[in-house]
């Protein structure tokens, strides 16, 4: 008799964990309605590299991380990517209207947003100082002590400078002369023809400026805070759980770090949470 019972627990115990290997190849291959018709929408806009933008004037095809990481996400779901272009301020009103079914776009997770949408986040963010390559005294931010920083005009990074310069005069030393530009693209002109010691911005941003000038810029301290950028979709939780898995399958297979490679990003950039609080 405990024979028989000890094969029956043995069948009950194969059975189980073949129901659990069926269920986790059934949750694999589930994909959200939107993508029924094998089209997934992406609203973006197409504006920020190196995570979506135009390579040349005149392209049609957008290039950057967050288009492949779209892409790999719409082949999981037996889909193709179709990206919808617009303004910034417009994305994620477009999942109301349907217009598009995610949205794309170096977007930040906030609570504000959450509150409407569903979002997941996927990559972490961080403030970066950037030199020079050959700059090999500039290690910190208090080095900039006296030295010209240029700072793109209208950002958080003159408050981040005004503070740096009420901790350097406290403690009696020159402050950063902050020189603002228009653009992200003329702040960093300024280092390389040396009219400036540094800079402040996103890795994301340096990131593609390096590779636009291999060689020329350097990272020597990224700041501790860190923000994170998210993909959204209208509120669904059926829906959230399948984009979540799909992150998740990318980042366990490691395409997702082939992709952070490629575009010369932080690889330690998407090892974030995908939940939120």
């Amino acid at each position: 008799m405990m024979k028989n019972q000890s094969g029956l627990k043995s069948a009950l115990i194969a059975g189980g964990l073949l129901a659990a290997i069926m269920g986790q190849a059934q949750a694999a291959g589930q994909k959200p309605d939107f993508v029924s018709g094998g089209v997934l929408k992406v609203c973006t806009s197409g504006e920020f590299p190196p995570m979506e933008y135009y390579e040349n004037p005149g392209d049609k095809d957008l290039v950057g991380f967050e288009i492949d990481l779209l892409d790999a996400i719409a082949k999981r779901w037996d889909a193709k990517a179709e990206y919808v272009v617009g303004d910034f301020k417009g994305l994620l009103p477009s999942l109301d209207s349907k217009r598009c079914d995610l949205v794309a776009s170096g977007i930040l997770i906030t609570p504000a947003r959450l509150e409407k949408y569903d979002g997941i986040p996927y990559f972490g963010s961080h403030i970066v100082l950037v030199t020079a390559a050959s700059d090999k005294e500039t290690k910190a931010p208090a080095d900039v002590s006296g030295k010209v920083m240029a700072i793109e005009a209208g950002t958080s990074y003159e408050k981040i400078v005004a503070d740096l310069n009420t901790e350097l005069e406290a403690a009696g030393k020159p402050p950063v002369q902050a020189q603002t530009y228009p653009s992200a693209a003329g702040v960093i002109q300024q280092i390389l023809v040396g009219r400036a010691t540094a800079t402040i911005t996103q890795d994301t941003t340096a990131a593609y400026r390096m590779l636009q000038v291999p060689g020329k810029l350097s990272i020597p301290y990224t700041y501790d805070q860190s923000e994170n950028y998210g993909i959204y979709l209208r509120k669904s939780a059926g829906d959230r759980e399948m984009l979540k898995q799909a992150i998740e399958a990318l980042q366990a297979s490691g395409e997702m770090k082939a992709m952070l490679k490629k575009w010369n990003l932080p690889e330690t950039a998407t090892d974030v949470s995908h939940d939120v609080k």
